[in-house]
This record gives C-alpha cells, structure tokens and sequence, in this order.
C-alpha cells in the first residue's frame, strides 16, 4: 500500500455543509480572516440543533465543516492548537450563487473543483491522507466508463486503485468481468470505503444522480462536462512510462494463473525497471486473497506489460513468430508466469516477477496449457533454460524436473 487513502467521513448531508459554509462566510462578511474552531462548535449546534442531542465531542462538530473543505470552499489553518479556518474566493463565490439560487454556478465550481483540486494528498480537510487517488476524480471518471456504479463498485475501485495500486483502467477491466457479489473487499476496509460522504453531497447539489442504488452523472453534467471527464486523470501523480501515443492503447485480461490471454481498449502502462517502485513491486510480499473457496494471490498488471515490453514484444519460444498489430501499435502477445501464480502458496518470495514472466505467442501459449505431454515438454524446456539463472538470482531456486512434474503434469 502507497500512505493511506482518508476521505471525509462525517457527514454528507447538505444541510451541515451549507450551515458550515454560512458561518465562514459571516466572518468573512465582519471583516475576520479566520473564525475560530470554539465559535464554530458553539454556532454550529445553534444553525443545527440536531447537532447538540446527545454527547458530541469537538472534533465532531468541526468535521461537520470537512466537505466545504475538500473542495476548496474553506481553507483549515493546521498550524495553531485550538484549529481555526477561513472562506476561499471560490467559497465566496459558492456562498454567493447559494444565496440567488444559482444551481448552476454551485454545479460548475465543484466541478472545477474536482478537476483541478489534490484530494488523495495535500488537502486542507484531510492533513494525514498520503494517497496517489484522488477519489472524487475516480467516482465521476468511473460513472463515465460504466455508465453508472454502484457504491460497492466504487469500494471495489478505490480498495484496488489504492490498496493493490492497479492501475484505474484495469480495475475497470476486472469491475466490468464481475458483479458486486465477487468482488472481494477485506471487511478492514469494507466499511471505509463503503460509506462514502462526498457522493451523498454530489448527489443533492444535483451533480449525480442515485437511481435504484445505482449513480449516474446527471444531464446538466453530462451535457457540459463529458468531454473533460473523458480525459480526467484519476491520480495527484504521473504514470512512470506511458507506451503509447494515443487514446487506443491497450489492457490484458488475465487467465486463472495470472497469463495473459487477451488484449482490450485501455491505457498501458509499464515501469521504469531502475526505479524505486518497480524494485519495491517486484519484490513485494505474497498477498493472499479468497474468491468463493479458493485462495488466489494479487498481480500487478504493470509488471507483466513490463515483461512484455522488456522482450521488444517478440515470442521468447521463437522471435520468427508473428501475430498482429495491436491498438498499442506493437506485435500481440502474451505473458506467461513460468511458475504459475496459482502455486504461489509453494514460494516464499513473490513469483508475479519480470523474472518469472516470459513473452510468448498466443499459440505457443495454447500449446503449453493445452498441448500433448511432448509439445509441453519442449516448449517449457526452451523457456526454462533461457530463464533459470534469472530465477535463481532473483531466489526461485527449481529445476525443470520440478517446475514440469509439480505445475505442468
């Protein structure tokens, strides 16, 4: 995991939102900068009285005022003890369009905000969020590409995106082969990002929609930012290496064993091999997960395009082997885990590595899943002996008897 993904989590509700925004404003409108957190607590429960029933701690009512703050509307001064915080331009420009019943404006500044904001990381609402997902850009980017999502979707895409840093676009691969019932979330983090307070408050300012539990982005949206939500980059960072030059760029769809076996329309994305991140990704520790009753383990797509762009995209079996041009603009082929990801419980070390995976043709890859015992036989022999020193240095310590008679009988 890259820091800690943190998102409001008090309230969504309009009212708190308004209310909060109110009283900033009317400091503003005094002449104060800041206003401090004890006036806020006092008149927050007085514009709320809901607020006082029953014992709410401080931190409570000030974080009736975090979404005005997630957005840009509110500015919090961390800096002193007792907290303070002040109206931005655009909040008073928010506030203003509240006051004429200017829905539109009020639309068209959370959008802009959303679009040019840093939500995952460096937000004045959420100081210890270190994430490289900005989730209200993945909530409107995810309603675009699917048309609509449901809230255990949007868990499902912020759990993989941050906790398992796959790559948005093929996150939205494996959301559209699934339902919400196989969509496997760790009860850890299940409720965090199940309940999501910000998509209660796009949904009242009239930026979603929630039909039959489902979210849509609603018509005045659609119909005035479709095009820049298309291009909308979900991430405070860039991708390490982007392969192609245009918008139809490819995505793999993995087998059983974590090979791939199919191309799709969607960003590629590879790692720098010297850097950091891609040494930290190689050698990552094994993380188990359960699918019905069988335990699987975690890949990283990044790491066998990786593999496959580090082979020039030729056939590791037989570079005289040709297949298409693909939407990447390269020859078309696969990723095979030479020890197949579905034995990763008989290893230590992690096996989803460029070590590990081989670039191959999809008939050579048939051929080693689905061929008789001697085409196996020579096919895998071949690979092996290209690749056993790479295995041992990087610690997967198997002769070719083993690897054949344990993963290929």
């Amino acid at each position: 995991m890259s820091g800690t993904l943190i998102m409001p989590k008090q309230t969504g509700q309009k009212d708190a939102f308004y209310a909060s925004l109110q009283l900033y404003y009317e400091s503003y409108k005094r002449g104060e900068e800041w206003y401090s957190n004890a006036d806020f607590k006092t008149r927050i429960q007085e514009l709320l009285p809901y607020l006082s029933r029953g014992a709410q701690d401080g931190p409570y009512l000030v974080k009736q005022s975090e979404l005005t703050r997630y957005f840009g509307l509110v500015y919090y001064d961390y800096s002193t003890a007792t907290g303070r915080a002040k109206i931005t331009d655009t909040g008073i420009r928010f506030y203003n369009a509240y006051l004429q019943n200017d829905t539109k404006t009020q639309i068209d500044i959370i959008m802009n905000s959303i679009f040019n904001n840093s939500f995952g990381r460096n937000n004045t609402a959420i100081k210890s969020s270190d994430s490289d997902v900005d989730a209200p850009k993945l909530f409107l980017k995810s309603m675009y590409d699917l048309n609509a999502i449901s809230r255990k979707g949007l868990a499902y895409l912020l759990y993989v995106t941050h906790d398992l840093q796959i790559e948005y676009n093929d996150a939205i691969s494996e959301l559209n082969k699934t339902n919400d019932f196989d969509r496997e979330i760790p009860i850890e983090v299940a409720n965090k990002y199940g309940d999501v307070k910000f998509t209660v408050l796009l949904n009242s300012l009239g930026i979603v929609d929630e039909i039959d539990r489902m979210y849509k982005i609603s018509e005045y949206v659609s119909s005035n930012y479709s095009d820049k939500i298309k291009k909308l980059f979900i991430y405070n960072r860039k991708p390490d290496v982007i392969l192609t030059l245009n918008e139809d760029e490819t995505e793999n769809e993995t087998d059983i064993d974590g090979d791939v076996i199919q191309d799709k329309v969607i960003t590629a994305f590879t790692y720098d091999i010297s850097s950091l991140k891609f040494y930290n990704q190689n050698n990552r520790t094994p993380e188990p997960f359960k699918r019905g009753n069988t335990i699987r383990y975690k890949t990283n797509a990044r790491i066998a395009k990786t593999a496959l762009h580090l082979a020039d995209y030729k056939c590791e079996i037989n570079p005289e082997h040709t297949t298409f041009i693909s939407k990447l603009g390269k020859p078309y082929m696969e990723a095979h885990h030479l020890i197949p990801m579905a034995y990763q419980k008989d290893f230590s070390i992690n096996i989803d590595r460029i070590e590990n995976i081989v670039s191959i043709c999809p008939i050579c890859h048939s051929a080693i899943h689905l061929g008789d015992m001697g085409t196996r036989l020579e096919l895998l022999k071949k690979l092996f002996d290209q690749r056993e020193e790479k295995l041992k240095r990087s610690g997967l310590n198997i002769s070719f008897g083993e690897l054949f008679s344990k993963y290929y009988q």
